[in-house]
């Protein structure tokens, strides 16, 4: 019971460089970047807008920055928050907090007050860092989270040089250690470094807890130990494959699983140099590209639809590229041809989420099939369960539910056992928990994965993961509101765009437009959750039992874009 399929159908397309085992070894990845500084000390590790940090640099900025947060009261087990855009103090204080053994939470800086509440009172952090252009959203909650002790604020601008040599498309701030209770970056780096890095159990110690919308309404904190960064680092590392030599540009945020993985971890494990971008901006990344000969740059699918659409692409040399790769959304057809025709490469795809920390299905150059998620990556499980019996595996080309096991992969979900007990399931044949995707697929003859549907209800926009359920515990905080039901409508950009059914109280209709309510709603949740569009109802179909049925509104809304079409 719970086994992994016995036939490998996708075997015979596993790209040729792919290793036949790998060694993960029984280091975290702060030893990796250690062994780095005394290997190749003078090598760039990061590049910051034309702010050089060797690997020796950093490793010291590393390791002064653990002996501030140890001074702060901070020991192995307590947790971190970081709520910083990309910047090298994102990079530093992600790895310091691994160097003391603390765990890390890399919050999205485009949490409302609401959001980050509920994150920062369910993992508990000692120490938050906060770049001072986000830190109104905390001090507007600070006194309702009771387990922040110490307060460190930081701005952009700190690592920029005088003379930037690409564009800055964001402001640096300046603020920080200016702001009343707060203590200063430039204090922690200032501080004595710690002596010895901690002495790590990688497989039972705690890395990082990386959130994720739940299914509930709130979000869930997937636990990923030492072992399973480790582990997505080196599939990320070899199965693309990341050389020293290379020069990778960090434009996913990093805060997100994506970007942690594959724009900083996987080069950091092999010793290449990061360019790290703020954010997405096309005519920056442009110009990184140029000016660093960047050879590996990864985005989601709009981000590289936006990326050959540019009206100044053509302006830019941009023959360095030697890898590109995609995510979050189906790969359009399209998109792969333009990019095999201007640069000679295949534009790369994979599958992941939050609980898999990156992709665990992927397409690869030459061994691919363009609209599949891929086949499943090295030491990669999978299972595809019957929609009809989760306790035998689907035929080939019947649709299932896609469960994962591996080394990469979470071990649960923090302070949450009903959600982990859910999701996280037991094997007969092996120590890894298999983990249920919610999502739907069929694999073909050869081993590749198509995605069908998802059963969560899960509604993805421009790569981030929208749960319903959250969306609408948002909308009845609406006073006009009496009844609501949040689904996802296709997007020519986005992918998908989240679109709100509501039912008006009586005595708000006719007060209270779409546009009000759209407005009211960006204000209280994320840019990419809130809903864009908005149809009111007299009435939303429900089932015997009350309960709304979402997929009568689904289905409704697929006829008329079907009618539109």
């Amino acid at each position: 019971m719970y086994k992994a399929m016995d036939k490998k159908f996708w075997e015979k397309n596993i790209p040729h460089w792919w290793p036949d085992r790998f060694h993960y070894g029984k280091d975290p990845l702060v030893k990796h970047l250690y062994d780095h500084s005394w290997r190749v000390p003078n090598k760039p590790a990061i590049i910051f807008y034309g702010r050089v940090i060797t690997f020796k640099e950093l490793n010291d900025l590393v390791w002064r920055v653990a002996g501030g947060l140890q001074k702060m009261g901070m020991q192995k087990g307590d947790r971190l928050y970081i709520a910083l855009q990309n910047c090298p103090q994102f990079i530093i204080a992600y790895y310091a907090a691994s160097a003391i053994g603390a765990t890390v939470i890399t919050g999205s800086p485009l949490y409302k007050p609401g959001e980050l509440r509920f994150v920062l009172n369910d993992c508990t952090p000692k120490v938050v860092l906060f770049e001072d252009d986000l830190f109104p959203v905390f001090a507007a909650i600070r006194d309702e989270v009771p387990s922040v002790e110490k307060v460190v604020v930081t701005s952009l601008g700190e690592y920029l040089p005088e003379q930037p040599d690409i564009l800055v498309s964001f402001d640096p701030g300046g603020k920080g250690g200016e702001i009343p209770d707060t203590i200063a970056w430039k204090e922690l780096v200032a501080s004595e470094p710690i002596k010895e890095l901690a002495d790590l159990d990688i497989k039972k110690d705690i890395a990082m807890l990386q959130y994720t919308s739940g299914t509930t309404g709130n979000p869930k904190g997937a636990i990923l130990t030492h072992f399973n960064v480790l582990a997505n680092a080196t599939n990320s590392a070899y199965g693309r494959p990341t050389k020293f030599d290379d020069i990778h540009v960090a434009v996913l945020p990093l805060f997100h699983v994506n970007g942690s993985n594959n724009a900083l971890n996987a080069p950091i494990l092999m010793g290449a140099t990061i360019v790290v971008l703020v954010r997405f901006d096309l005519e920056t990344l442009y110009q990184a590209i140029e000016k660093y000969r960047v050879s590996v740059w990864i985005g989601i699918t709009t981000m590289n639809i936006a990326f050959l659409q540019h009206p100044k692409f053509k302006d830019y040399d941009l023959t360095s590229l030697t890898f590109a790769g995609t995510g979050g959304m189906p790969l359009p057809q399209a998109l792969f041809n333009t990019y095999k025709e201007i640069f000679g490469l295949e534009l790369q795809d994979g599958f992941g989420m939050s609980e898999t920390m990156a992709y665990t299905i992927c397409n690869s150059s030459g061994y691919s099939k363009v609209g599949s998620i891929g086949i499943p990556c090295p030491l990669v499980d999978i299972r595809i369960a019957s929609l009809k019996d989760e306790n035998i595996d689907a035929e080939i080309g019947e649709e299932g539910e896609l469960w994962q096991r591996g080394p990469s992969i979470a071990v649960g979900y923090w302070n949450n056992p009903e959600g982990s007990a859910e999701t996280f399931v037991k094997s007969d044949d092996s120590d890894f928990l298999w983990l249920k995707t919610g999502d739907i697929v069929r694999m073909d003859e050869d081993g590749f994965l198509w995605l069908c549907g998802r059963t969560k209800e899960m509604i993805k926009v421009s790569g981030f993961s929208v749960y319903p359920a959250e969306v609408e515990e948002y909308l009845y905080h609406h006073p006009a509101i009496l009844e609501c039901c949040v689904i996802g409508i296709p997007h020519d950009y986005k992918g998908e765009e989240v679109k709100a059914f509501i039912v008006l109280r009586p005595d708000y209709v006719g007060k209270v437009t779409a546009e009000e309510i759209v407005e009211w709603a960006s204000q209280e949740m994320s840019a990419y959750k809130y809903p864009r569009v908005i149809e009111f109802r007299d009435t939303l179909p429900k089932g015997g039992t009350g309960k709304i049925m979402r997929k009568v509104l689904k289905a409704e809304e697929s006829e008329r874009t079907q009618t539109k079409g």
